[in-house]
């Protein structure tokens, strides 16, 4: 994971901080280069107290329509090429914890039950790659020569001496049918092998990375014709050791200014961070650790532009984004010769990693639907079977990513269950939720009433008492809560009446801030 200047000649460099407020390229606008930071005692930390989100909706599968757009978007500079076959390397795990029992057997003869999902067929799937390259302005940097870099399209460009690559720019899946020529009998082999044939895009890219704009840009429709559908779930997945440096203002590319001096400084990837990053500290003279770091919007896009994009391209299905990226909670400014860098936060056999605020900021806003993996971990496997079974086994099995709050805002819990590294629930009161359901189908809704408290137990005869259909939260200890989220989930009871094959139940709670297991869920009052 090599950092290199991007300039007119090339060296080796990490990344780095400084003020935005006194250092303005020539024609920016001063009045949109300072922001003002909370009191250090009103900015949250690690151990701060649980505070509870809006309302949270989350959708589950009930049906067997399941249809999921995944988009790989893999920083292709430099630095990249370990990452990218890691990546390749451990996506038949990713593929492995899609299949799912529900959807039937692929064909192979393997088995396929809920032991055994070897055999099973994957969801309706489409998989698209794109790059990080949006090029820097139209300077015509090395590296960056084309203006707008790969746009955030996709490519079917085989990779591999003899690979073959989908008939479109993107894989497509669907009941063991694929785009993917001569797939032979075993169709999920075969999008394993496409996916490896497309997604090792080389080290040639603009090592000003832009992945976030990239993705914007890959999910118009405009962009990359029929691979976002509107009945899909919607998957992002990102992969890069640096930050976003997705940029509105190309001058920050500026190879004209060079000089420790030069208001931009030197022509590196330090100025992403720089111009990009607010931290306690704001001066690239200044070395040492840097706090309380949050992106900024003057330079760089505003994260929310992107939060807010991916949410819309979603079209009110579920969105779920992942990041293996660069650790963010060490946040250091070194030098490389006289130049200001931001040193690694992570180093594997690979190289290193800096960190990646923007990218974590982009998860944190979209939490739970999120997770953030270091890429400095010697497998990317453990990170992408998470996903997968996020996707998919969680998914249809109703799983809560975090426990569902009351209305005076007292956690939920099932007796005996250990919330938090020193605290179990004493009592049952998963009923006291504050929770409401409605089913989706064929473009209607239905609401969905809560269970009366008798069926909140082994009891699940709904018809005895006609209150078909209803809902109510179990545990689920040997599927909810294995990669991670609470062991409860969403249990609706019907009665024996068939259930629609495009059904989507749609859960919404006031959910705790703080993740399942942790001690912060320990400040919370429970059952009341």
């Amino acid at each position: 994971m090599k950092r290199t200047i991007v300039g007119v000649s090339m060296v080796v460099v990490v990344a780095c901080a400084v003020g935005c407020d006194t250092r303005l390229p020539v024609g920016a606008d001063a009045a949109v280069d300072h922001i003002d930071l909370p009191p250090p005692d009103a900015r949250p930390t690690a151990d701060a107290r649980p505070t509870t989100r809006p309302p949270t909706t989350l959708q589950f599968v009930q049906g067997k329509q399941i249809k999921l757009d995944l988009l790989f978007v893999m920083d292709n500079s430099g630095s990249m090429g370990e990452e990218q076959q890691n990546l390749i390397k451990n996506v038949a795990r990713l593929l492995d914890s899609l299949r799912t029992p529900l959807l039937g057997s692929d064909g192979t003869g393997k088995p396929c039950d809920a032991n055994n999902l070897g055999g099973c067929k994957l969801p309706d799937i489409h998989v698209g790659v794109v790059s990080t390259d949006l090029g820097a302005g139209n300077y015509g940097l090395p590296s960056c020569e084309r203006a707008g870099g790969d746009s955030g399209r996709m490519f079917n460009t085989p990779r591999i001496a003899g690979c073959t690559p989908p008939a479109d720019a993107y894989i497509t899946y669907n009941n063991g049918k694929t785009n993917i020529p001569g797939a032979g009998a075993d169709a999920v082999q075969a999008v394993n092998d496409a996916f490896a044939c497309i997604a090792r895009l080389g080290t040639d890219g603009c090592g000003f990375e832009s992945p976030l704009e990239a993705a914007r840009l890959a999910l118009q429709p405009a962009t990359n014709p029929g691979f976002r559908r509107p009945d899909a779930q919607l998957a992002i997945v990102f992969i890069t050791d640096e930050d976003d440096c997705s940029a509105q203002n190309p001058v920050l590319f500026d190879p004209t200014q060079q000089a420790l001096s030069d208001p931009l400084g030197p022509l590196t990837s330090f100025r992403c961070f720089e111009f990009g990053v607010q931290c306690d500290v704001n001066d690239r003279n200044l070395l040492g650790p840097r706090f309380n770091c949050v992106p900024t919007s003057s330079w760089l896009f505003g994260v929310k532009r992107y939060t807010d994009a991916f949410r819309s391209a979603a079209g009110g299905q579920r969105l779920y984004v992942a990041v293996i990226g660069g650790p963010t909670d060490r946040v250091e400014v070194g030098r490389d010769g006289t130049n200001p860098v931001l040193k690694a936060s992570c180093t594997s056999a690979a190289g290193n990693a800096v960190p990646g605020l923007r990218l974590k900021a982009v998860t944190d806003a979209l939490a739970p639907s999120s997770q953030y993996t270091s890429i400095c971990e010697q497998s990317f496997g453990p990170a992408l079977v998470k996903l997968g079974n996020s996707l998919v086994t969680t998914q249809t099995a109703g799983c809560l990513p975090r426990v569902p709050l009351t209305t005076t805002g007292a956690l939920t819990c099932a007796f005996g269950t250990k919330y938090s590294p020193t605290r179990a629930c004493t009592q049952d009161c998963l009923h006291l939720a504050n929770c409401s359901l409605v089913q989706t189908s064929g473009g209607n809704s239905q609401p969905i009433a809560q269970c009366p408290a008798q069926l909140w137990g082994p009891d699940s005869n709904c018809q005895a008492i006609g209150t078909c259909p209803c809902w109510r939260l179990v545990s689920k200890p040997n599927v909810c809560g294995v990669s991670g989220g609470t062991p409860y989930a969403l249990d609706i009871l019907r009665g024996g009446a068939p259930v629609p094959s495009d059904a989507i139940a749609r859960l919404t709670c006031v959910l705790a801030d703080a993740d399942w297991g942790s001690q912060a869920l320990s400040a919370l009052p429970e059952c009341r």
